[in-house]
């Protein structure tokens, strides 16, 4: 039987119409964009908290000046974890 009122091809008929998957991919890329410039306004919140620190405060975080910005940019090869250990190896209570 021949379907006279179908008007995209039987293969397509999954998919949903061109028009809806541009205004999906619009969509996404509006999100990402929101979210990189929310990500980007944090960073430099953070820059800005960190910066008005004194150094002694730092160094009691451990870190310094002149690395404030490459921890939060995360540029840097640094890798600060928990250490469970840590508060015994150095002469905890």
């Amino acid at each position: 039987m021949i379907c006279m009122s179908c008007t995209r091809p039987a293969g397509d008929a999954g998919r949903p119409p061109r028009s809806l998957t541009l205004i999906g991919r619009a969509g996404a890329l509006v999100r990402r964009a929101w979210r990189a410039y929310w990500e980007r306004r944090a960073r430099q919140a953070t820059v800005l908290l960190l910066s008005s620190l004194d150094c002694r405060t730092l160094h009691d975080i451990g870190i310094s000046q002149s690395e404030i910005e490459s921890l939060v940019r995360g540029g840097n090869d640094r890798c600060r974890c928990y250490d469970a250990s840590w508060f015994w190896r150095s002469g905890g209570a």
